[in-house]
């Protein structure tokens, strides 16, 4: 029994042993993989809770016009975050900055449960936040563990150029967008762009964020700034140098300002857009402050729709500007089409149904310029039929219409060029008629577009099927080390259109602005050639809509212009005078321009000639012909007036042809500057000297023929 006993007792040793080994081993198992397998694993995450990375922002780039005017600048702002983890218990930290910064504790709450991206991502709070504010939380730092602040940007507009729809805005980053982005860049309360160029170019813009390393204790608070750990700058974000001429915006901008609508200015030779105009608009400076509720709600309930860009966004019927398109189309169908005559009553029968033109009286006998230049709806009705719709609809595919422009712009719509398979969608099969071609042949029915795509058939027009893509950045600047990435231009050539039929549309183009009967006659100016077309959209829910599109000069085209105004009536009444002003302000009131005119002639030394005018105002023109020798500080100055219609560009100097005392002016000054010349050439002769000044005049001075 006793022997049964001690056995008994032996046994529970054993067991009792075995397991305290047991549960050792799992102890000395489980330390060797924490304390030495994972060591690396777990120092890293200690080191985490030890060291915190502090972010330093990057400075958003600039924009620039092409000038170098800046047109958008950075203020500093300041912003306040929480530490999910270090302020979850802390309700006393959340009270203490609530108070400061006006909000109650659990609405703090609130914005760092829903804002919050993992335990230690910092979580802003609050933008934007007063120097009253900002002092408070430095004074009571040590009371604020998990509160900080960092300094954001804060945009401004110094130019005066509004342009909201160009520039777009800036806000806080959306969990959607964090989502969406593929290189996990972004952090939550991270300012990007929402609209625009902003949105665009973000990327380029936002720079690259630098990282600072303190030390924190068990509270969070910072104990001090680690040496051993390198910091990182910050890399400021690039510079956009954009192809808007800031003089030529502002002055749209002012023109349009009491107008619902908008308007364009191209390059024609390399597609810059040198304005872009979309009315109405709002102050840009609301979105680089906090916008407030009811500032939102009453630009989203605005029934002007401030926040569309009419430019790019809004689709319209382009009235008798597409009329343009129609005349290709018959000229390449048949060559001849350009002398046959048709006959406008003011009227045009189809079936039952009667088309009326927009003169009562009718045109009479019309061949296809003098349609263009009046705007003969009776002529292109019947065009239209002869035309038939799939060449129509070819021609204005051929044209790019029914496809966006590319620009660098977000949003743009891509218009409508109603087809057959469109209209048996539509209609039904078999159910519609020929007669929708006959609106369809004045740009109007199911045809839409966009202002930006008008101005694209200006363009094309103008350099006779060459399309440039239109674009808003010239170039990106570093400004670290000033390296520019310019934009690269491509060029579209459109195939299927002879030149005689661009020049036949161009000669009518010119007899809209200059001829007898002519619709833009107020779109001349000056002695600038100018071709356009105008139209008279009709608009179902109002007013008709007013168009001009155009481009000047005739030769060697500039520029291209598109202008729209909702509900503005008649086109050559509202829209060309608009169109007259910006023909004013590029070639007459620009910047001051130089004309440098060099002679040269195998020698060693250089006589320098400039002629500039600066415009004084009062339609005159002060005009300075200097000559500047090198290595002397001598100089010959003539002053002289012009009447406003002379012009200095960089290598022309025009001059009108019924200027003969201005010309005279100017060959008198010529004559001055080879007298002196020559006599300093004597007096070096008189000297001995080998070196003398002589001139190779390597110049030309064009008489323009208006």
């Amino acid at each position: 029994m006793l022997i049964n006993q001690k056995n008994s007792v032996k046994k529970r040793q054993y067991q009792y042993s075995a397991f305290f080994i047991l549960v050792f081993f799992i102890l000395l198992v489980r330390f060797f993989y924490l304390q030495i397998y994972s060591q690396a694993q777990y120092l890293t995450a200690s080191e985490k809770n030890r060291i915190r990375d502090v972010v330093l922002e990057p400075t958003r780039g600039l924009l620039l016009d092409r000038n170098g005017e800046v047109l958008v600048d950075n203020h500093p702002s300041y912003s306040v975050y929480a530490i999910p983890f270090e302020v979850q218990n802390a309700d006393s930290v959340l009270k203490l900055t609530g108070k400061i910064l006006g909000m109650e504790a659990g609405e703090i709450k609130e914005i760092i449960k829903r804002k919050r991206v993992g335990y230690f991502n910092p979580v802003k709070i609050k933008r934007q936040i007063d120097f009253d504010a900002l002092s408070r939380i430095e004074e009571n730092r040590l009371d604020l563990p998990g509160i900080d602040y960092k300094i954001e940007p804060k945009r401004y507009y110094p130019s005066g150029v509004r342009a909201p729809h160009l520039f777009g805005y800036l806000g806080e980053v959306t969990r959607k967008e964090l989502k969406r982005q593929k290189k996990k860049e972004l952090r939550p309360g991270d300012i990007v762009g929402k609209k625009g160029l902003e949105k665009v170019y973000d990327t380029q813009l936002r720079g690259v964020r630098g990282y600072q390393y303190v030390e924190v204790d068990a509270l969070g608070r910072e104990v001090r700034k680690l040496e051993d750990k390198r910091e990182i700058l910050p890399a400021p974000g690039k510079n956009l140098h954009l192809t808007i001429d800031a003089k030529l915006q502002r002055c749209l901008e002012a023109r349009m300002d009491t107008l619902r609508g908008g308007a364009v200015v191209i390059d024609c030779e390399n597609g810059e857009v040198l304005a872009l105009v979309s009315k109405p608009d709002y102050n840009p400076e609301i979105f680089s402050k906090v916008v407030a509720p009811e500032t939102w709600s009453a630009l989203l309930n605005n029934p002007a729709k401030p926040l569309y860009d009419r430019m790019l966004q809004s689709l319209y019927p382009p009235g008798s500007t597409y009329k343009l398109v129609l005349a290709a189309a018959a000229l390449e169908k048949n060559s001849s089409q350009r002398d046959k005559i048709n006959f406008c009553p003011g009227y045009f029968q189809f079936g039952r149904k009667t088309f009326f033109c927009w003169k009562d009286e009718g045109h009479g006998d019309v061949n296809l310029l003098e349609a263009i230049e009046q705007s003969c709806n009776v002529y292109f009705y019947k065009l239209g039929l002869e035309v038939g719709l799939d060449k129509w609809v070819d021609f204005s595919k051929k044209f790019l219409f029914g496809t966006p422009t590319g620009i660098d712009l977000i949003d743009e719509k891509p218009g409508l060029v109603p087809d057959r398979d469109y209209l048996d969608r539509c209609y039904g099969k078999k159910r519609w008629s020929r007669g929708l071609l006959v609106n369809f042949s004045i740009g109007q029915g199911d045809l839409l577009v966009t202002p930006i795509q008008m101005v694209r058939l200006a363009m094309i027009i103008a350099n006779e099927g060459i399309c440039p893509q239109l674009h808003l950045v010239r170039y990106i600047e570093d400004p670290i080390d000033s390296t520019k990435q310019w934009t690269a231009i491509e060029r579209v050539q459109i195939k299927g259109i002879s030149a005689r039929t661009y020049w036949t549309i161009k000669e009518g183009m010119y007899l809209v602005v200059h001829g007898e009967y002519g619709t833009a006659k107020a779109a001349a100016y000056g002695d600038i050639n100018v071709a356009g077309k105008t139209g008279t959209a009709e608009n179902p829910h109002g007013n008709d809509h007013a168009w001009f599109i155009g481009f000047a000069p005739l030769k060697k085209p500039k520029i291209a212009i598109c202008v729209l105004v909702e509900n503005g009536g008649s086109g050559g009444r509202v829209a060309a005078p608009i169109a007259r002003e910006i023909i004013k302000e590029y070639f007459y009131n620009a910047k001051t321009n130089y004309a440098q005119l060099r002679w040269n002639k195998n020698i060693q030394r250089r006589i320098w000639f400039y002629c500039y005018c600066i415009n004084s105002g009062n339609n005159r023109v002060n005009c300075y012909l200097q000559c500047i020798l090198p290595g002397r500080n001598s100089s010959i100055k003539y002053k002289f007036h012009a009447a406003n219609t002379l012009v200095c560009n960089r290598r022309y100097f025009y001059v009108n042809r019924n200027c003969i005392a201005d010309s005279c002016l100017l060959c008198c000054c010529v004559l001055v500057v080879w007298i002196f010349n020559n006599a300093i050439n004597f007096y070096s002769v008189i000297k001995k000297r080998r070196k003398c000044f002589s001139l190779d005049y390597d110049w030309w001075l064009s008489i323009s023929t208006g």
